[in-house]
């Protein structure tokens, strides 16, 4: 049992004042913390709560945890999922997850799919915009979807998102470049069933029961909605008359698939979190093409982690309470610093039947 210093980002009440709702995509809310913080203290850790800002090199230089669980998203920057793990390196501490490079070039979707296109992982094809008068590769073909380069939890995606000409093409592109102030990046929109596929391990990495997102409307795209928690906030902030997005759909673990496909998932997920260099864990989308090929869309190394999110429900089929999951994770970043015998679970079997269930668009992170 030893000192862990959780380390996070928290959503801010300035971050709701003005500008996109979906700003806030990436942070947690008090109550993702409080829950990871007692899932922790539960296997008798003393647990330290740190805000990522400007100030963390000086507190995690005058605390010296024994090990950084590390879900900071960073406040700014290009590659700021990659702050907290270089100040980590720096300072000489061990934490989880991925190192500064891995969580840069996941944070760069173009630059993700460069990789596993390299290692053959089939990935759509794309371009990045960095204006609208940027002139469409003729080698891409519609419909497109156009998605903002250097951000995920949905953020940036609308009804919009997906095009069909030039022209709304173009228009999607100057609203994510001036809105966002990033590039965008456009990609064939693979029109198939959508699967969220986490990862966790390193050596012995295993794959988690996949889940299936199921929409209700056909092209049917994850959208940003808040957590159920930090309703009260935006309401507080931006007034009673908010418009709230809505949801339009449902997931289900573990999918229905063949062991054909699912095998084929699986070793696509394995060799992505390889290539990538991913440790500990991981969340994936993917999209099933026409020709019965899995497509990866993304990864996300800092997925989320609250338990109502994905990750901890696919987990939980797999037989991993919400503790076990996060005791299991931090065992593999001990493990990796030789600091104890890894923590470890033995595989448990799923849970039969399926874990349905209605979730509202903000717990798909």
């Amino acid at each position: 049992m030893g000192k862990v210093a959780l380390v996070y980002n928290l959503i801010q009440p300035d971050m709701l004042r003005d500008g996109p709702l979906d700003r806030i995509a990436e942070y947690d809310s008090e109550e993702t913390i409080s829950a990871l913080s007692a899932a922790l203290q539960a296997r008798g850790h003393e647990v330290i709560l740190l805000e990522a800002d400007e100030s963390i090199a000086e507190k995690l230089r005058s605390l010296h945890p024994q090990i950084v669980f590390n879900i900071a998203e960073g406040i700014r920057g290009e590659s700021r999922e990659s702050h907290v793990p270089a100040i980590c390196e720096m300072l000489g501490l061990p934490y989880t997850g991925s190192g500064p490079l891995t969580l840069a070039l996941c944070l760069n979707k173009a630059r993700a799919k460069e990789i596993l296109s390299h290692h053959h992982i089939p990935t759509p094809s794309f371009q990045v915009f960095h204006s609208p008068e940027d002139k469409l590769d003729s080698n891409l073909r519609f419909p497109l979807i156009a998605k903002l380069l250097h951000e995920g939890s949905s953020m940036g995606l609308s009804r919009h998102s997906i095009v069909e000409n030039e022209v709304s093409l173009k228009h999607q592109v100057k609203y994510l470049v001036q809105t966002y102030r990033q590039p965008a990046l456009v990609e064939e929109f693979i029109e198939g069933r959508e699967f969220t596929v986490g990862v966790l391990g390193n050596e012995d990495a295993r794959v988690l029961p996949i889940v299936e997102m199921v929409f209700s409307e056909p092209r049917g795209i994850v959208l940003f909605s808040p957590d159920n928690p930090v309703i009260p906030l935006i309401r507080q902030t931006r007034g009673d008359s908010v418009e709230l997005p809505s949801v339009h759909h449902c997931a289900v673990c573990p999918a229905d698939t063949s062991e054909e496909l699912e095998h084929q998932i699986e070793q696509t997920a394995l060799k992505a979190f390889r290539v990538l260099g991913c440790r500990d864990w991981c969340r994936m989308e993917m999209r099933l093409g026409h020709d019965g090929t899995p497509y990866v869309l993304e990864l996300n190394p800092i997925a989320g982690i609250d338990p109502s999110y994905w990750l901890p429900k696919a987990a939980e089929v797999a037989g991993l309470t919400y503790e076990d999951l996060v005791n299991e994770i931090l065992g593999y970043a001990l493990a990796r610093a030789g600091l104890e015998q890894s923590m470890l679970f033995e595989d448990q079997p799923r849970t039969p039947g399926y874990l349905g269930h209605c979730a509202s668009e903000g717990e798909y992170r």
